[in-house]
């Protein structure tokens, strides 16, 4: 026999058509299909005892090379064929059907019954006297009304399949002999591609369990945040994202369960997410009546995956769901719904109902718990516009740096929040700040108090800080004239050149800002301009 191989595409990434003649197409979540091609084959026969067939299997286009099954009496010679297959991929799975697809050559006698077989290995030493041990009949082939044919017979190895992907085992021998050896007739199977197929193939329809949920948290409703170990209601959303290993190649029907229970690990309820077609986050929400105040407790997860397929016998369909492991008991959290008190707000530099601190200048409110034992922040908001939210230290206060822009009375409203996200009662504290003290302005030519220069005539004015340190700039303007800027010089002064353009009374205003830009003192500076 000819044994030389020309190597194709490997056939385990290859959809065979024959698909369509041996699994009829069904509505359709969860049920995959798999072609996969032997690893070997051998056959041995009556005629030469001691003669070893084994054949690694490579698919070809030119072989001629057949499996030969069944009696000839001239001469007399019975031959069987065994077909090795790697079936490590379905490990775990569930295999609703499985057959042995097979070419048939022109030739055969398709009045011969053949009987499949589970057996055990083969290898390079299978022969007649050293066959295999015949395990178990799967499945009798009957007159095949498309015999023969290139496209493909099916042979029936479901139970084979089922068992070895629940052992998890690596390969599955399949043999097939006549179901009479004492009546002359033989199939002749085709070991090599014809036409648009790949040759032998075992083809397969199954479902994948689902994969463990990740992703796990508890919520204050579904599209809310994940919470801390402290939840502030007494319904809580639990969240976990389901996943399929086989989304890549079919559309899956998921949903997650979600179990919860007490401290002490009695069950106290459980849900089901609604139904998705895609890996997507599952939430659910426990009910209400529960959970109560102050309770702490646990909960799990896991996805499920709705299969449905055709009965491999024809009655009708196969559907139920399959489910990945359960994932650990999560961490506990406590249900908090008391909110906390009213806090105390107090300050130095902004004494409430009063006028303190100045503009410009920084200042600090400090902000205490009030006796609520588990206050993790403070929400605040000030009139002129400013709001966030501060952290506390160990004993459960916090300090609010401000800077007032304004000599207008303020209003700071605090609440505290609690761990569980509860926002309690506000208080609210009134204060003022003072501004500035106002720059120094001063010229030789232009004094304040008598007639000086005249329209044209240039003169030096000298600013002054006035003692306020944490000014950067004096922004000045002669009467309607555009603004300008000059920097504070390192002594707290800057000389600046005015050139007066009408005769009278003028005005020059000069304020002084820090570096963030807010203004901190004006001081308004009257001169007269002496006739030219």
């Amino acid at each position: 026999m000819n044994l030389t191989r020309k190597r194709s595409l490997a056939l385990s990434a290859i959809v065979i058509p024959i698909f369509t003649l041996i699994s009829p197409s069904v509505p359709a979540h969860a049920d995959v299909g798999s072609a996969i091609a032997p690893e070997s084959w051998a056959l041995v026969t009556s005629k030469h005892p001691h003669r070893a067939h084994y054949v690694p299997y490579e698919p070809t286009w030119d072989g001629d090379d057949d499996a030969v099954v069944g009696r000839t009496n001239q001469p007399k010679n019975i031959t069987r064929a065994f077909f090795q297959v790697k079936v490590s991929s379905l490990a775990a799975k569930r295999v609703f059907r499985a057959d042995l697809a097979l070419g048939i050559r022109d030739g055969s006698d398709c009045d011969t019954q053949i009987e499949v077989w589970e057996t055990t290995a083969i290898g390079p030493r299978t022969t007649w006297k050293r066959q295999p041990r015949w395990l178990r009949k799967l499945s009798t082939t009957t007159p095949e009304l498309t015999c023969p044919s290139v496209i493909g017979i099916s042979h029936s190895v479901t139970q084979a399949v089922q068992d070895a992907a629940a052992r998890g085992d690596e390969y599955l021998t399949i043999g097939l002999r006549s179901a009479d050896e004492s009546v002359a007739g033989r199939r002749l199977y085709r070991t090599t591609s014809v036409r648009e197929n790949s040759g032998p193939a075992l083809i397969t329809r199954y479902n994948t369990a689902p994969d463990v949920p990740s992703e796990l948290s508890v919520r204050n409703g579904c599209q809310g945040a994940a919470a801390g170990p402290d939840v502030g209601t007494s319904t809580p959303s639990l969240r976990a994202t389901a996943t399929d290993p086989d989304t890549e190649t079919n559309a899956e029907v998921l949903r997650v369960r979600f179990e919860w229970a007490d401290a002490s690990g009695a069950k106290l309820g459980e849900s089901v997410s609604a139904e998705t077609s895609s890996p997507s986050p599952h939430c659910v929400t426990v009910p209400a009546g529960q959970l109560t105040d102050g309770g702490r407790y646990t909960w799990r997860a896991r996805t499920e995956n709705a299969y449905r397929t055709e009965n491999p016998d024809g009655t009708g369909w196969l559907e139920g769901w399959d489910h990945s492991a359960w994932t650990p008991w999560q961490p506990e959290f406590t249900v908090d719904t008391t909110k906390p008190g009213q806090p105390l707000i107090s300050s130095a530099d902004f004494p409430q109902g009063q006028v303190g601190g100045r503009v410009g200048l920084p200042g600090t409110f400090t902000l205490s718990p009030n006796g609520s034992p588990d206050v993790a922040s403070y929400s605040y908001s000030f009139s002129t516009g400013q709001t966030g939210k501060v952290a506390v230290s160990a004993d459960g206060s916090a300090v609010l740096t401000y800077t007032p822009t304004l000599t207008f009375p303020a209003t700071l409203t605090v609440s505290s929040v609690d761990r569980a996200g509860n926002q309690g009662p506000a208080t609210t504290y009134t204060f003022r700040a003072a501004p500035a003290a106002p720059p120094t302005v001063s010229s030789a030519v232009y004094p304040p108090d008598v007639p000086g220069g005249g329209v044209g005539v240039p003169g030096e004015f000298v600013f002054g800080v006035n003692g306020v340190d944490d000014a950067t700039t004096f922004r000045y303007r002669l009467e309607s004239s555009p603004e300008q800027n000059v920097a504070v010089g390192a002594d707290g002064t800057a000389t600046v050149t005015i050139t007066p353009t009408r005769a009278g009374a003028n005005r020059l205003t000069v304020t002084t800002l820090n570096a963030a830009g807010v203004r901190l003192g004006t001081k308004t500076y009257t001169f007269t301009v002496g006739a030219a």
